[in-house]
């Protein structure tokens, strides 16, 4: 057994899963939940969340990536450029990796941004205490945003699938 390959490979399907699954956790029930809590409630936990979800996920979604150009080149089938343009395989991998870096700049350019107009927000309820129309387009805007990111890990994760099979 190649150690080294078991181990690149080992990291890569662990941080990806990572990566996907907080995604997937912060889509699906981490923003459900706490939009039932009070607004003061959500922007404290939302906060620490968030905090401790990009000092994990930044690192973590580069490592993906990484080790996705190595698994496929220095430790797998794609040796040249012809083995990526010219096989169903190289060219599954050229999407996903496409599609890797495109989901992680997403989430730099266009969420992160987006939850930091949120916190910034000095007034988040009208007087009736009900969200202010600026507070409600920038949570419809992120969970878009957010909705958007998870459906790049889709495709990745569809190329991944196909790559096993070898196309």
């Amino acid at each position: 057994m190649d150690w080294m390959l078991f181990g690149i490979q080992w990291l890569h399907v662990l941080a990806g899963i990572t990566w996907f699954g907080a995604s997937l956790t912060t889509n699906f029930i981490f923003v459900p939940a706490i939009g039932r809590l009070p607004i003061a409630e959500q922007r404290r936990v939302g906060a620490a969340y968030g905090q401790a979800a990009n000092r994990l996920l930044r690192p973590t979604a580069l490592l993906v990536i990484l080790l996705g150009i190595l698994r496929g080149t220095v430790f797998g089938q794609l040796k040249s450029l012809d083995d990526v343009i010219g096989t169903a395989y190289g060219q599954t991998w050229l999407v996903g990796m496409i599609v890797a870096i495109l989901t992680f700049a997403w989430a730099e350019a266009a969420i992160a941004p987006n939850i930091a107009k949120l916190n910034k927000i000095e007034q988040p309820l009208d007087a009736e205490g009900n969200p202010t129309p600026e507070t409600q387009a920038i949570v419809a805007r992120a969970k878009r945003n957010a909705l958007l990111e998870t459906m790049g890990f889709v495709v990745v994760f569809t190329c991944m699938i196909l790559m096993r099979f070898g196309y």
